[in-house]
């Protein structure tokens, strides 16, 4: 072949050649805004029920007053005269006392704290719901997603 052809096919037929290879699409990277789960595998150190009782001097009184005024109320409808002014002052003061313990058993509040030994030997503290039938040396997952984790088995 002439070698002035040569010179002008051999470059022509790279070119196109070139030209036609398909070129591997640009990866694509999706992400998201929402956070990551983590799930890890733990052994159950501790498990125990607690109850917290309202604090007497953090009630508000309205409940006690109000307990106090109908059963003032229902207490008045008790015998005639002097007998009733005695009723209304016991009905006042069992029901000023009924609404106290009423308020008081309002703010009471049970949980389950569950203490956990992660494989890293890192231990922890949940909160759950009162009732978790956990038993210490049994195997969990805890998961952790945003603000909240949760324990199962």
């Amino acid at each position: 072949m002439n070698p002035k052809v040569m010179r002008t096919v051999l470059p022509l037929s790279v070119s196109l050649l070139a030209a036609c290879a398909s070129q591997q699409p640009a990866s694509s990277v999706t992400m998201s805004t929402e956070g990551t789960t983590m799930v890890r595998t733990a052994t159950v150190m501790n498990v125990r029920d607690v109850t917290v009782r309202g604090d007497s001097n953090q009630s508000s009184g309205l409940v006690s007053f109000a307990g106090a005024i109908l059963g003032g109320i229902a207490g008045s409808k008790i015998g005639n005269g002097s007998g009733s002014a005695v009723a209304s002052i016991g009905g006042a003061l069992a029901g000023g006392m009924a609404g106290q313990h009423a308020e008081q058993s309002a703010a009471t509040r049970s949980y389950t704290e569950v203490t956990v030994r992660f494989d890293n030997g890192d231990e922890r503290t949940y909160t759950l719901d009162p009732g978790q039938d956990l038993r210490i040396g049994e195997t969990v997952q805890v998961t952790a997603h945003n603000a909240l984790t949760r324990i199962s088995r």
